[in-house]
């Protein structure tokens, strides 16, 4: 994955229909890397369906700290407020980036709330100002959103119900609780459960992810040994159709930036067809592709992910929904050939 002299990137996707073993052979890479680093290379992986959470086996072997969102009163201790600085200059980029993400994710939220949602993370900022904690939580918000409505004779809005929502949910560190936010995500291998949520799973990636960047844009470089680069933390977003499709310009960032940094992505997602998106071309920065079983594969898909001729991918179009459960087809690495074929490996078989 690594081998700079080889690969452009480390970046990966493992696509196919449920239940193919998709998910068992991104468990095996995933506890491969962890045992075969030394337990160096972290990840934070978006669990989506809650499946993963349940396997003990993994969570053992990989050294996964789990964390069940709306299940027994568990919440990630992470601050999406922590600054670097907390001049108003750093704060106001902030305020304005939080709403840009809020807005990317809903729909509903127009320019007003945009507006209002900045207004009210500056206001919850001045709040905490010289402080021992000078950064807010969510009910800090949420209630300078509510002063701002009240003052304004507003009625509630969709901006107010999310940050309700993000309030009463209780998914981040908020103030009051024991114990401190995490200084840092890029260092930890996590598993976040959010298949709990009714709403705002996407939202709660979204700021992780943001999080995480951040935290990237400030490391050095990270270091080659022998043509190896090393990889310092692994981003994995399971059912990633559910997030290719929003505008996020920190994940984007992530995929451009984070060779250099050590920061991979890896992706699980029912279709090749997910990375066709019109604003942001995943599909030419993914270094590594898996297709698993999948149906109505388009064939400018199979082209533009495994770097093949047209012809071949027209004719791998029927063979990829006629796969059976295991089979995969890949990039190959050897230019002769357009593609490989092999029978992928299962993490319950290889770590029984």
């Amino acid at each position: 994955l690594n081998n700079t002299a080889r690969h452009a990137n480390s970046h990966l996707a493992i696509m196919g229909k449920p239940v193919v073993g998709k998910t068992q052979f991104l468990l095996k890479i995933l506890t491969d890397i962890r045992i075969q680093s030394n337990y160096q290379t972290n990840f934070i992986y978006f669990d989506y369906k809650g499946d993963v959470v349940e396997n003990a086996r993994f969570l053992e072997l990989a050294r996964v700290q789990p964390f069940r969102l709306l299940q027994g009163g568990q919440s990630l201790p992470i601050n999406p407020f922590i600054l670097p600085a907390y001049d108003e200059q750093t704060i106001n980029v902030s305020a304005r980036e939080k709403a840009e993400s809020f807005a990317s994710i809903n729909s509903k939220l127009g320019v007003v709330q945009k507006g209002a949602l900045s207004e009210a993370i500056r206001a919850a900022y001045v709040k905490r100002a010289g402080s021992a904690t000078p950064y807010p939580d969510f009910p800090d918000i949420l209630e300078a959103a509510n002063v701002a409505y009240e003052a304004d004779g507003k009625k509630d809005d969709s901006l107010i119900e999310v940050l309700r929502d993000l309030s009463d949910f209780d998914l981040f560190w908020r103030h009051g609780t024991e114990g401190t936010p995490m200084d840092r995500v890029a260092n930890r291998t996590m598993l976040i459960d959010v298949h709990a949520m009714p709403v705002l799973k996407e939202l709660v990636a979204y700021l992780v992810i943001e999080r995480l960047y951040k935290e990237m844009a400030t490391l050095p470089d990270s270091p080659v040994t022998e043509g190896r680069r090393t990889i310092r933390t692994i981003l994995v977003i399971d059912e990633a159709h559910n997030y290719l499709g929003q505008r996020n310009m920190f994940l984007q960032r992530i995929i451009r930036e984070g060779r250099s940094k050590g920061v991979v992505v890896f992706f699980a997602s029912q279709s090749p067809n997910d990375y066709q998106q019109k604003f942001f071309n995943f599909q030419e920065l993914l270094e590594f592709a898996y297709i698993f079983q999948c149906d109505g594969v388009a064939g400018g898909s199979v082209q533009d992910i495994l770097g093949c001729s047209a012809k071949t991918a027209k004719e791998l179009q029927t063979e990829i929904a006629r796969l059976e459960p295991w089979q995969v087809i890949a990039r190959s690495q050897a230019k002769t050939e357009d593609y490989v074929k092999f029978t992928a490996e299962a993490f319950y078989k290889s770590y029984a």
